[in-house]
Order: structure tokens, then C-alpha cells, then sequence
């Protein structure tokens, strides 16, 4: 495919993707879904759909230096990145609540469920095992070992070493490992890979959905400081990086790409969540996982022109 044909499969993909998660913005905003809905769905896709995807993708797929490059490029990216915004924070964001909430929405990525659904609609399921090893093995690990330690240092708050593995070893997770070393000599009967592929092609749709669903707060102008800068860091500057580090770690191009798009994902939805849990501003973390989730609707497009 010519560049002016990638460009408008593209267009085509993050318009098929924001119309499903317009759909999941009416569904919350006319009262067809409420909270106690959206949950379930979130849980129905983390829990049951999405290992199912996970583990097709990385079905017969061997262990590679590639995997492993990806999740140092991932880690060093991370780390670059929260040691760097910790810093200047510390120095001009005083509200202690408000500092953790931009850290966390700079750093943390919707690699999972825009990620996934963005990717497998573009490169299909030869992206998918790239997609997957940026976002179990490097970015959510991350999420929930340093950043769930950080959040607990800069709230003063204590959390046990059982409670974060717990969190770490998650459905997905569990379902790239086994997918990883299930023996290649192994061909699973055609109606269970059949049931198998029913239940991962439905969570793409169900993701943009629930994407949706979530992102029914509009912006204020009091929060746009903090989500222009959250946004250029998360939409502009990490791909940019992201891209010198895997040339610089010698990754082939095609998993370059994929990656790039992982890193220039909006901010994570479970911001959010993790605002609830430990007392942040919630709701400037739903500004920012809001308003940072429009503007890929316009960044996605042209870091994919970019590549190109």
C-alpha cells in the first residue's frame, strides 16, 4: 500500500474507532448505561475478551530478542520520562493531588484498550503481539510497580508487596504467558480456536465502546494548563523519543511502528481509577484522560503519516 492509501486507511480506522466511542458517549449521556453498566463491561473485556486476544496474539509465538528489546525500550522510556516530570513538578506544581494526577496522566498510556483496538484494526494480528508486549510487559508492569509506588510516596500512603503482585499478574497478563509457551507442536481442535476467535473479535468493538462510555465529563478551562501540557508530553514528545529508541536499539521497522503508535496513545482511562483510590483530583484526571483522547483523534493520524 502507497503512502496516500496508508494514509486514508487510517483516516478510515481512528474514524471507525471515534464513532464506536460516540456511540458510548450517547449510550452513558441518554441513560441506556450508567456506572454500575459501565463497569461490567469494563470488567467483562479486562477479565474475559481481552486474554482471549491477548493469547491468539501471542499463540505459537517464541520467545525473541525483539520481545526483550521492546520491553527495555518500554522501561527506559517510562522511567526517562516519570523521573523527569517528577522532577519539574516538585517545582511547580504544588497541589500535591493535582502533581500525582499529571504525572500519572503523562506517563500512562491507553495502550490496552485504544492501543489494541487502534492497532489490531490497522496492522491486524501481525501487529498484535508487538501491541501486546509494549503493554503487559512494559507498560502495565510499570503502571503498577513504579507509578503505584510513586503515587504511594507522593500521598504518604503504605502498600503491601502481596497487593502489587496481585495487581501485576493480571488476565491478560496471564494470557500472553501461556499463549508464549504453549507448545508449538500442540494444534488445538478447529471448534475451540473457532470459540476462541469468537470471544477475542468482539473486544475491539466492546473496547471503543466502553472507551466511550468513560469519557462523558467536558473539559474546563481551568484544567487546560494541565492538559495541553499533559498532552504534548503524551501525544507528541514520547513517540518522538520512542522512535529514537528503537532505532538506536536496532528494532525493524515494523515493530518501530507499532510501538510508536503504543507510546502516543492518550492518557489511560484507569487514571481515573487510580485518582478514586488514592484521593487525587479526580476529576482533572478525567479532563485530561478526556480532552487528550480528542486530540489523538488528530495526532494518531499524523504520527501515522509520519511513519509512513
Amino acid at each position: 500500500m502507497d503512502k496516500s492509501g496508508n494514509a486514508a486507511f487510517m483516516n478510515e480506522t481512528i474514524l471507525e474507532a471515534f464513532l464506536l466511542i460516540i456511540i458510548g458517549m450517547i449510550s452513558r449521556l441518554v441513560g441506556f448505561v450508567g456506572d454500575e453498566d459501565s463497569r461490567i463491561f469494563s470488567k467483562l473485556v479486562f477479565n474475559i475478551t481481552l486474554p482471549f486476544l491477548v493469547f491468539l496474539a501471542m499463540f505459537h509465538q517464541h520467545p525473541s530478542i525483539v520481545y526483550f528489546k521492546i520491553t527495555i525500550a518500554v522501561w527506559i522510556l517510562l522511567l526517562l520520562f516519570t523521573g523527569v516530570i517528577y522532577y519539574i513538578t516538585g517545582r511547580l506544581i504544588k497541589d500535591k493531588k493535582r502533581r500525582a494526577v499529571f504525572i500519572l496522566t503523562s506517563v500512562g498510556g491507553n495502550t490496552a484498550f485504544l492501543g489494541y483496538a487502534v492497532i489490531h484494526s490497522l496492522a491486524g494480528d501481525k501487529g498484535m503481539p508487538v501491541a501486546v508486549v509494549y503493554d503487559q510487559l512494559g507498560s502495565s508492569i510499570f503502571i503498577y510497580t513504579v507509578i503505584v509506588l510513586l503515587l504511594s510516596h507522593i500521598t504518604n500512603r503504605s502498600i503491601s508487596f502481596k497487593g502489587m503482585v496481585k495487581n501485576v499478574f493480571t488476565p491478560p497478563l496471564t494470557a500472553l504467558f501461556i499463549g508464549l509457551v504453549f507448545p508449538s507442536s500442540i494444534r488445538l481442535p478447529g471448534f475451540i480456536m473457532d470459540a476462541f476467535n469468537m470471544i477475542a473479535n468482539i473486544t475491539t468493538p466492546l473496547m471503543m465502546l466502553v472507551v466511550g462510555m468513560n469519557l462523558t465529563k467536558p473539559v474546563r478551562l481551568h484544567t487546560l494548563p494541565f492538559l495541553s501540557c499533559a498532552s504534548i508530553i503524551k501525544l507528541a514528545v514520547m513517540p518522538g523519543v520512542m522512535y529514537l529508541l528503537a532505532i538506536i536499539m536496532s528494532i525493524p521497522n515494523f515493530p518501530m511502528k507499532i510501538m510508536v503508535l503504543q507510546s502516543a496513545m492518550p492518557a489511560m482511562m484507569t487514571s481515573v481509577v487510580f485518582a478514586h483510590v488514592y484521593d487525587l483530583d479526580e476529576s482533572l484526571a478525567a479532563q485530561i484522560v478526556f480532552g487528550s483522547t480528542f486530540i489523538s483523534f488528530f495526532s494518531l493520524q499524523f504520527i501515522w503519516k509520519m511513519l509512513a
